[in-house]
């Protein structure tokens, strides 16, 4: 798919007649220090600062279930789920998963509770959200042989603590998924713009 055939397809998805969006939550979710498995938190974190009344980036990292509050209390439309999946694809693959299809796609080796487990919870307390997911198909889950702090030169232990959504390691993802996730953020940023 194109990078204009998946901005019309997560626009019209967005604005669909029925559930147009009128607050979205976006959670990146997965394990940054595994390689591509940290595509959701990279993805968040050069968005946080377009959190605003209607959008809200959300680092989940390996604990979905500890952000549960945060969606549930945004009160969104829609919720957008950023992880890696396990779709018989090329790696590089993005692919969207419609809620049902999640638990099969989505490996829960690094999450502490199945993904569609929090989602079940989440749609309990607002069972009009509008979920899918946005998944990688990743070319690597290698550990990093060295961790670096993320932006270790620009930010102190007060910014770190004083924000939850900041990735604790800097990603190290592959630069095929890091093209592909880089193409989404500028997808996602002009989605907003125009939301």
């Amino acid at each position: 798919m194109g990078d204009l055939d998946f901005y019309e397809t997560l626009k019209h998805r967005l604005n669909s007649a029925k559930n147009g969006a009128k607050k979205v939550v976006f959670m990146g979710i997965g394990e940054e220090k595994l390689r591509d498995d940290g595509v959701g938190p990279y993805i968040i974190s050069k968005l946080l600062s377009y959190s605003d009344e209607r959008v809200l980036f959300i680092n989940a990292g390996i604990d979905p279930m500890a952000r549960i509050d945060d969606v549930i209390n945004f009160e969104p439309s829609h919720l957008i789920l950023i992880d890696t999946c396990t779709l018989s694809k090329p790696p590089g693959t993005v692919a969207i998963l419609e809620r049902e299809n999640i638990c099969d796609y989505v490996p829960i080796s690094t999450h502490t509770i199945p993904v569609h487990i929090v989602i079940d919870l989440i749609v309990e307390k607002l069972p009009d959200l509008n979920v899918f997911m946005i998944g990688f198909v990743p070319k690597s889950f290698e550990g990093f042989t060295e961790l670096k702090l993320y932006k270790q030169d620009e930010l102190s232990l007060e910014d770190r603590s004083d924000n939850i959504d900041l990735p604790f390691f800097e990603p190290q993802l592959t630069k095929m998924i890091e093209k592909e996730a880089d193409k989404l953020i500028e997808i996602i940023k002009n989605l907003i713009k125009a939301f």
